[in-house]
């Protein structure tokens, strides 16, 4: 490239930046993630969220027993997984019905606190995650961040039982919408904004109390909440992408055969965690004053 092309493309671009409001904390940001090596990061996520997954359902199971109603775990499964791709969900739904239909047999096998340990090895991989994002170098040590994650996870668990699976919200979302807008085609678009929003809603509570308890380092509400806010709408957008590509699993089963559902959960998994990591991004960016990171290497001057 011209060095004279080159000077007025940098140009161009400083002053679209400057003037897209916004727009510079997204690019130090996107530079954070790949400075941060963040993309491994979501990697170990969406793995660890994959062993975690069904010894969490155990323990949401066990969970509802005591402080939801009967069904109340196998209703939040099958809540969440509405919002799911298509064949994601049809890849775990047999999955999850099988281990929450034997799961008193299963936690006797592998006891209630194994499986909180394996269920808040997800939380703690999100927590390494969090931490890489906003540069915490010194954290807590082994036990009391184990201790830490494992709370969360208990807590977490409780609550999201005791909202999702009692009088509070969800039992009677689906029947409020089908008597608000009917089953026609006509209003599908409508009760898919609907589901969206809760989804975004949802998200934003969710990604917020991520980002302030797991890293171990001081957060407030107003430090926490936009990258919470931008997390969630990446989320909806991966999410609605996802679907419209994998709309035809045939041609995801030509390439991995009987693997293509366990393909697509990793993938949307894998999405799921960017979204995660890149709103803490987008936080720790704004937490140091849109500063650059000190040892970024020249190869991203361009974006200065």
């Amino acid at each position: 490239m011209p060095v004279r092309l080159k000077h007025r493309a940098l140009s161009w671009w400083r002053q679209l930046r400057d003037r897209v409001p916004g727009l510079r904390i997204v690019v130090l940001a996107a530079r954070n993630y790949i400075f941060h090596q963040s993309a491994n990061q979501a990697g170990s996520v969406a793995f660890s969220s994959v062993l975690a997954m069904f010894p969490l359902l155990l323990f949401v199971s066990a969970a509802a027993a005591f402080v939801g109603q009967p069904g109340a775990a196998a209703g939040l499964a099958s809540r969440i997984m509405e919002f799911a791709p298509p064949v994601v969900a049809d890849a775990l739904k047999p999955a999850i019905d099988q281990v929450l239909g034997q799961r008193s047999q299963a936690l006797l096998a592998i006891g209630v606190l194994a499986t909180i340990w394996t269920a808040s090895s997800g939380t703690q991989a999100i927590r390494t995650a969090l931490n890489k994002a906003y540069g915490v170098e010194q954290g807590l040590t082994f036990w009391k961040a184990r201790i830490k994650v494992t709370l969360f996870t208990v807590i977490g668990t409780v609550i999201a039982v005791l909202v999702f699976s009692s009088v509070v919200i969800l039992p009677y979302a689906s029947i409020l919408l089908d008597k608000a807008f009917g089953g026609g085609a006509q209003t599908l678009w409508l009760r898919t904004g609907v589901r969206y929003g809760l989804a975004f809603v949802v998200l934003v509570v969710l990604y917020t109390t991520f980002y302030g308890w797991l890293p171990d380092i001081h957060q407030r509400l107003r430090t926490v909440l936009p990258g919470a806010l931008v997390g969630a709408l990446m989320w909806l957008g991966f999410a609605a992408v996802l679907s419209y590509t994998l709309r035809s699993a045939g041609h995801l089963a030509l390439v991995y055969g009987g693997f293509a559902g366990l393909v697509a959960t990793l993938v949307f998994l894998y999405l799921s965690a960017v979204s995660l990591i890149f709103g803490a991004e987008i936080n720790a960016v704004l937490r140091d004053g849109a500063a650059e990171p000190q040892a970024a290497s020249s190869s991203t001057d361009a974006l200065r």
